[in-house]
């Protein structure tokens, strides 16, 4: 008789849900503890995690953010965003069996309205396993981004970089632009203030908020702390980069630059070091932080592309209607996921 798999909801300190995750995977930003709490923290979000049991075998875990309905209704919206992290090499079978604990647990039996973008690689999940697990298709793409192979030589990941790029690099290193970096709180400030100008400048609109960025660099042990890469022409700052680690894994999370300092190709150089520090530290994976080419603005998307990495994309997200109020729920996410 095949044994059951349950979800069962823990509330882990940071120590022990790095412990139940261990192993499992992909790694990513948003399932690390500190990332739920700072998101909790500065939003009407409330996080919640939970472990996939197969019997005593964690073969699975996922961390959600959930919100309940107003005025006390029942019911809820649920979103599990790059999750769950599951087991590597996990038979397609196996994954939509743990998708299927994670439907019966927050929509059959919780009546909430759930959804998933699944960290799974789009060729390892299509409709079929969509319909098995009792998901529906949501109508948005998954994630996409490219990630660099930091186990490379310098030499050879100099040698992926598209000729342009790498020219621009060339040109910034001899121009006399100095990399300074740190977790320091001062470097922290400096990359916030210039950043965030940035995007007020241009009128960005994004969950990274800044209130989401210091929630989040507080919560991260000092080894983990976010470091920030700042070029500099003088004491005048061209160009910024921010970094953050998980595991075997860093990401390229914010990143911008002054108008004389994208003259002067500072952006190439700052994010080129930032990859050389990373390499040094031990990080084996780098990802650039996102890069679709429907969604992604076309000069972010031509800068990382120059990078040389591998793309991917993810699945679908998927989602389940539980409850009188579900598809109401339904309504108004995809509306506000379709405006972002």
């Amino acid at each position: 008789m095949p044994s059951m798999i349950d979800v069962e909801i823990v509330t882990p300190s940071a120590t022990e849900w790095m412990e139940r995750v261990a192993g499992l995977g992909p790694a990513n930003l948003l399932q690390t503890w500190e990332y739920g709490e700072a998101k909790a923290k500065t939003s009407a979000w409330s996080v919640e995690r939970g472990c996939v049991r197969d019997g005593n075998t964690i073969i699975g875990a996922f961390q959600a953010l959930t919100r309940p309905l107003p005025a006390g209704l029942p019911g809820g919206l649920v979103w599990i965003n790059r999750g769950p992290l599951l087991m590597p090499a996990m038979p397609t079978a196996r994954v939509v069996e743990v998708m299927t604990a994670i439907r019966r647990h927050y929509v059959d039996e919780r009546r909430r309205y759930l959804r998933i973008a699944p960290a799974i690689p789009d060729t390892a999940w299509a409709d079929r396993e969509t319909q098995a697990a009792a998901f529906e298709t949501a109508g948005s793409d998954g994630w996409a981004s490219n990630v660099v192979d930091l186990t490379q030589s310098s030499e050879q990941l100099r040698g992926r970089l598209r000729s342009n790029w790498r020219n621009h690099l060339n040109q910034a290193e001899r121009s006399g632009i100095e990399v300074r970096s740190g977790t320091d709180s001062e470097s922290f400030a400096l990359f916030l203030d210039h950043h965030l100008r940035m995007i007020a400048d241009k009128g960005i609109v994004t969950s990274v908020t800044s209130e989401l960025l210091a929630a989040l660099q507080e919560l991260l042990p000092p080894e983990r702390k976010m470091q920030p890469f700042l070029a500099y022409d003088g004491d005048r700052l061209q160009a910024w980069a921010l970094i953050v680690r998980y595991g075997a894994s860093a990401e390229y999370l914010a990143g911008g630059a002054a108008e004389t300092g994208r003259k002067r190709n500072a952006g190439q150089l700052a994010l080129w070091r930032a990859m050389g520090a990373m390499k040094e530290a031990g990080v084996r994976r780098f990802d650039l932080g996102g890069m679709d080419q429907r969604t992604t603005p076309s000069g972010i998307y031509l800068f990382k592309t120059g990078v040389g990495g591998q793309a991917y994309r993810l699945a679908p997200e998927i989602e389940a209607v539980g409850g009188a109020f579900g598809r109401l729920v339904r309504w108004h996410v995809r509306r506000s996921r379709m405006a972002a």
